[in-house]
């Protein structure tokens, strides 16, 4: 039972972070070397509008100026120790280590014309790999989206999207002759309309509909699932910015075509999700800057890597409620600094293999951005963040990780070009992992961003 109950609470994670979120992104190398500054800093890949806030295609005309191609590059290397074995044939826990790495490439392009309509499509390919002495794990997500946009007069757009994805995994035991390997296809659908008001005001509708298919050797179900959301978007005197997101989804599991679900749970399940999320900006002065943001229904991943890098699941990923704050100030015309608190809270009970009382994590992000030349720029950040695993239970911290963000951009204009280049090294440590042991991870990553405006 707590098999099947965390698959499905997999799938539902799953589809939320599909369902709820743009395929299309923007240059966003700059943020990462900024100690990810998301709440305060808006930038071309950051904006409260239709399209960043809200993955509304109708925005996506009004997103940028003219057409414009993208490539991204984003590897990331990692390395834990510490981590024990159980020999069950010499009772014994044997210590090694682990390692990994993530390669996560974007191509996009777009085109626009005349303000008046907009083509864009991107192809995406993730490929994850772990490995150490018992056991070899490989993951590849290619992904497709193609999104069109028109103006149907000078305040009224409409917008809709395509995308397909395929999810592989494999995974090969070392020291025996145990080998899986299993595919998921999604397809999605969306239509958006977009409306301006002369007060400030944008209104926005969605309309969406997703297909969930995993193999039938696979413990997931097929699903699909309809959804409606509607965003108000409010900017008053430049001074105030106001991004608001409600949405309803419908969803409809088929367990039958599962081999491992038992007999009596073959059937079809109809579930409902409701979402809200807020962005809000004031502009104090044209120097200080405040910044609220809350998301209910958050699709959180990545946190326990690469604790949990054997699993067959991307990084034991569930949604989580998130609140953040925030503020910046510009000392002058060439340096801009930030600092943000991020807290992700889980209080309810996770089904896992082992059940867990809760998450709740917290971090606090420092970020600099200076202009050393006309066309250079360069950056800096800081992220402390720290977890506990157990907060109906306690007040203890069971793991902490300190990483430390550099980057640059550059922006020849006259060339309508811009490159932008971060890095982040984490250490992270997990208190009494194994009691009386301490796991410990480290990771380097890069990202580098070329846009170019034709």
């Amino acid at each position: 039972m707590q098999k099947e109950n965390f698959m499905f609470l997999f799938t539902l994670s799953i589809i939320l972070l599909l369902c709820f979120s743009s395929y299309t992104h923007a240059t966003r190398s700059r943020l990462s070397g900024m100690g990810d500054l998301s709440i305060v800093i808006e930038d071309e890949s950051n904006m409260i509008n239709l399209w960043d806030f809200a993955g509304n295609p109708a925005g996506f005309l009004a997103d940028e100026k003219g057409s414009i191609t993208r490539g991204d590059v984003l590897w990331d290397r990692h390395k834990t120790t510490n981590l024990r074995h159980y020999d069950p044939y010499y009772p014994h826990y044997t210590e090694y280590s682990a390692s990994g790495d993530i390669f996560d490439t974007w191509v996009s392009a777009s085109f626009r014309r005349d303000g008046d309509l907009a083509l864009g499509a991107e192809g995406n390919h993730f490929y994850r790999e772990t490995d150490s002495r018992y056991e070899r794990q490989e993951q590849t997500f290619p992904k497709i989206l193609l999104t069109f946009s028109k103006n149907i007069n000078s305040l009224t757009s409409f917008g809709a999207n395509l995308g397909y994805a395929e999810d592989d995994w494999e995974y090969r035991s070392k020291t025996s002759d145990l080998k899986d390997q299993h595919k998921v296809k999604n397809l999605r659908a969306e239509i958006g309309v977009g409306r301006k008001f002369l007060s400030g005001v944008i209104l926005g509708a969605l309309l969406g509909y997703e297909s969930f298919e995993p193999d039938e050797d696979y413990y997931l179900s097929d699903s699909y699932s309809i959804w409606i959301s509607g965003q108000t978007l409010v900017e008053i005197a430049d001074r105030l910015k106001i991004g608001i997101e409600t949405a309803f989804r419908f969803e409809r599991a088929d367990f039958r075509k599962g081999k491992h679900v038992e007999t009596e749970k073959k059937k079809k399940h109809n579930y409902h999700f409701s979402r809200l999320k807020f962005r809000g900006i004031y502009d104090f002065s044209s120097k200080f800057r405040v910044g609220l943001f809350f998301l209910n229904d958050e699709s959180f991943f990545g946190f326990y890597e690469p604790v949990y890098w054997s699993y067959p699941f991307p990084s034991y990923e569930f949604t989580v409620t998130h609140w953040g704050a925030g503020c910046s100030y510009r000392f002058n015309k060439n340096m801009l600094g930030g600092v943000e608190y991020h807290l992700r809270d889980f209080p309810r009970p996770r089904v896992m293999y082992y059940p867990e009382p809760g998450l709740r994590t917290e971090s606090l992000n420092l970020g600099v951005e200076g202009k050393a030349a006309e066309d250079l720029f360069l950056r800096g950040g800081y992220i402390r963040t720290e977890t506990n695993q157990n907060p109906n239970l306690d007040k203890q911290r069971d793991s902490w990780e300190n990483a430390l963000t550099l980057g640059f951009g550059y922006e020849p204009h006259e060339w309508n070009l811009s490159f932008e280049f971060s890095y982040r090294y984490a250490f992270k440590k997990f208190k009494q992992w194994y009691s009386d042991s301490d796991v410990e991870s480290g990771r380097h990553a890069l990202s580098l961003s070329l846009k170019k405006v034709l």
